[in-house]
């Protein structure tokens, strides 16, 4: 992971109208299957002409079953979205034979969705659009020849939305939190630590001692998280190393803390994958940015705009994913 001073290629918009062509691929996709169910189930019908009696009607009934697959496929087919347009005030999406138009205004919500598949260990993305009137209308990530998380960015852009996050509980395996993370959570929690701290000051001031320094320059490779131990001996790793250290201090103190990975966006300097540790005291929510050497505490409020999480987990090693939602104000202000 990076320090809030590494850079990364900011969204740069364009203006409206933008067209996306679904991808046709898929939709060819869909109508072969129906093609060949139709066929199967056809012949099988066509062959109990031959025989007679209770054969001919077990014959007749398990060809329907494939002339009923072949519906199904050509039902869903029709809503494969051909086309997706955004203009200033609408939505327009393109069906094979219709198209949706959704007014901005009636736009309630939108929801980036992952689902996972039992025969495949690759998740597919949706983008949900739910109205105000409670319909909804579902975008793959099959459909778009973009990422769906990039529609989303534009969506957020151009319609003046809010984005925020819902925490689901998930179990989310730890190698899903980056490159680095090769073992279990109570690794961390676990095993020597010679540094003992009494108060968030304690926290705050060992981490200022110690140096923010990339895994390619202190290990010579792309990602490594340190026990909290071994960074007590350096005093040397990026961001994951500050803030795992400080999840464990935290949890030694017994304050309510969660260790985070997400997206940052620092000011004008950039924005990139980083750790920092979310944390509760007396009813209010805080950020720890352990890698932010003058000021380490931050109401979550005032950052929640930069921070942009994607997984947690919390002391007792549940683990959280957090589901991006965008909406309009109540006020009608960003």
């Amino acid at each position: 992971m990076i320090s809030p001073a590494m850079t990364r290629n900011r969204y740069d918009p364009k203006p409206l109208p933008q067209t996306f062509n679904g991808r046709f691929r898929a939709f060819l996709f869909s109508l072969g299957i129906s093609l060949l169910c139709a066929i199967v189930g056809a012949g099988i019908i066509w062959s109990a002409f031959d025989e007679a009696g209770l054969e001919a009607a077990l014959m007749i009934f398990f060809g329907l079953w494939p002339l009923l697959v072949s519906g199904l496929f050509i039902y869903l087919s029709f809503y494969f979205t051909w086309r997706l347009t955004l203009l200033p005030d609408k939505i327009v999406i393109r069906f094979p034979l219709h198209q949706q138009e959704i007014p901005v205004a009636a736009l309630a919500s939108l929801r980036l969705l992952t689902f996972k598949s039992n025969r495949s260990p690759q998740t597919t993305q949706v983008l949900a659009l739910t109205l105000a009137d409670g319909r909804s209308h579902r975008i793959s990530q099959q459909e778009m020849p973009i990422p769906i998380p990039e529609l989303l960015e534009m969506m957020v852009h151009h319609y003046q939305l809010n984005l925020g996050y819902e925490k689901e509980a998930e179990q989310v395996h730890h190698t899903a939190f980056g490159a680095g993370s090769r073992r279990p959570f109570t690794h961390y929690l676990n095993g020597e630590s010679r540094v003992t701290v009494q108060s968030l000051d304690d926290i705050c001031q060992w981490l200022q001692t110690c140096d923010y320094v990339r895994d390619i320059e202190l290990f010579n490779q792309r990602d490594v998280w340190q026990h909290p131990g071994e960074f007590e001996t350096r005093r040397k790793g990026d961001c994951e190393d500050h803030a795992l250290w400080a999840w464990r201090k935290l949890r030694e103190l017994n304050i309510p803390a969660e260790f985070v990975v997400g997206r940052l966006e620092w000011g004008d300097v950039g924005e990139g994958a980083h750790a920092w540790v979310a944390f509760e005291e007396n009813g209010r929510s805080y950020i720890l940015e352990s890698t932010h050497k003058k000021q380490l505490i931050y109401p979550a409020e005032i950052l929640q705009s930069r921070y942009h999480p994607w997984f947690s987990v919390d002391a007792a090693s549940q683990t959280y994913r957090f589901v991006p939602v965008a909406a309009h104000s109540v006020n009608g202000e960003r």
